[in-house]
């Protein structure tokens, strides 16, 4: 829905689509910050003053009132400093934090921040990989697809056809 350079893909008609149609069907939304923060504004609830884990609570919580049984709120655009509030430059980024909200409660997923080049398909390899089975307990499913995409991020494994890709493939665990 939001290229990483911060331009709508999605033109507003499908996205009110998306909001009234798709999404009361949707088990699992995987939105990055930008996406939730568009998805907020055309519900008419815009976040956009977003300065820690409180406010991506708040932000993933609303999210899932407009349909999904759960949200994972993927924070990798928006670095924390070591006090868990928006680091202010390069050197004071430390944590990424994700949120996942359903059934009236949500959890925090800290890992550490790391500097690479090969990000470009991270969230998507997440959510591919949160569909392998979603019928399991969504906290350990969670937790691994998480772990997987940290693991290629660590490692710098690039793989795909772009510059800076990175899939992780060949991932399952019951």
């Amino acid at each position: 829905m939001v290229a990483t350079t911060g331009a709508q893909l999605l033109p507003d008609n499908a996205i009110e689509t998306l909001v009234s149609e798709l999404l009361p069907l949707t088990t699992i939304l995987t939105p990055n910050l930008p996406e939730a923060q568009l998805l907020a504004k055309h519900a008419g609830m815009p976040f956009e003053d977003i300065r820690g884990i409180a406010d991506l609570e708040k932000l993933a919580e609303f999210i899932a009132t407009l349909g999904p049984k759960y949200v994972l709120l993927k924070g990798g655009h928006l670095p924390l400093s070591k006090d868990r509030i928006v680091s202010s430059n390069d050197a004071d980024k430390h944590v990424v934090v994700d949120v996942l909200y359903g059934e009236s409660q949500s959890w925090v997923f800290e890992s550490e921040y790391i500097q690479s080049k090969n990000t470009h398909g991270t969230g998507c390899s997440l959510a591919c990989m949160l569909s392998i089975d979603i019928s399991t307990n969504i906290l350990k499913l969670t937790n691994g697809s998480r772990h997987c995409v940290q693991h290629r991020l660590r490692r710098r494994y690039p793989a795909g056809s772009k510059k800076g890709d990175t899939i992780c493939g060949g991932w399952y665990s019951n």
